[in-house]
């Protein structure tokens, strides 16, 4: 399924800090969490919600700085902060156990929640995610994470309102079977070229630590979940290698390789990611 309009979601307040969720479905298998990466937000996700609506119920929350949720000034951005309040996102919402599932940055969250409540993770899926420390940072996140430079390239691209073209030219090099809309673009780049969502974009861009993910993905995979590992035969940042790696360092891991896909895979093939995910979630009882 494809649709351009976002799904509509909530506000959750956890310790103090202001989380937007995007929580649809009504299936009766084990719950999804959803986590984007950057420059993307929890629309990323839409389509594969949609395509879950029937079998699972999903929640898609905007990482701290990003999408529609809060930028504190002199918060923590760190993946392990995100984590945490991730856990309070989950007991305020009555879920004991979900199946995590992350995409790019996203996976390096996910592999953090595993890491500090193993309990809470009943499975992982990890999406074209860096989680080696020799794969970040990539180019284009060199770029903003240069300290100053950053400031006057958001700074910049916000007064001369050339943000969105950019956004749309690194969104289409992540994408190989689809082309986004101009009001799938407004959609990423509205809440990202403001003068607040230009802070937050950076704060958490330069707070993804590559060697702590390692380090929480070493803890994970020594005793880890059932585990997918799905990749696009297409990424222009992270490829099929890197996701064969992570396979090969999670016991037991599957690997799925789809192809004909970017690095923007739940956009790009979302009926298909939706297809995986639920396929692999519906073996979960004969794996746990």
């Amino acid at each position: 399924m494809r649709d351009d309009h976002p799904l509509p979601g909530t506000d959750h307040v956890v310790d103090g800090v202001r989380l937007h969720v995007v929580h649809h479905g009504t299936g009766d298998g084990v719950p999804v969490l959803l986590l984007h990466g950057v420059p993307t937000s929890s629309y990323l996700w839409r389509d594969v919600q949609r395509d879950l609506e029937h079998t699972h119920r999903t929640y898609a929350p905007d990482l701290v700085g990003l999408g529609c949720s809060e930028r504190p000034a002199g918060a923590r951005y760190d993946l392990a902060a995100q984590a945490s309040l991730l856990l309070g996102l989950l007991d305020s919402l009555g879920l004991d156990r979900v199946a995590v599932v992350g995409h790019d940055v996203g996976g390096g969250l996910a592999v953090h929640l595993a890491a500090l409540a193993a309990d809470r993770v009943a499975a992982l899926v990890l999406i074209d995610s860096p989680l080696h420390a020799d794969t970040w940072p990539v180019l284009p996140v060199k770029v903003f994470g240069a300290p100053y430079l950053g400031e006057v390239q958001t700074w910049a691209m916000r007064v001369s309102g050339t943000g969105p073209r950019y956004l749309a030219s690194q969104l289409a090099r992540g994408l190989r079977a689809t082309e986004l809309s101009p009001k799938s673009v407004a959609q990423y780049a509205t809440p990202l070229f403001t003068a607040d969502g230009g802070r937050g974009f950076l704060a958490l861009t330069r707070a993804f630590d590559p060697q702590l993910v390692e380090a929480a993905f070493d803890l994970v995979r020594a005793d880890p979940p059932p585990s997918l590992v799905l990749w696009a035969d297409g990424d222009a940042w992270f490829s099929p290698a890197a996701g064969r790696r992570i396979a090969g360092d999670l016991p037991g891991a599957s690997y799925v390789e789809v192809a004909d896909a970017g690095h923007f895979l739940p956009e790009d093939r979302p009926e298909r990611v939706a297809e995986e995910i639920a396929g692999f979630l519906a073996e979960l009882p004969a794996r746990v």
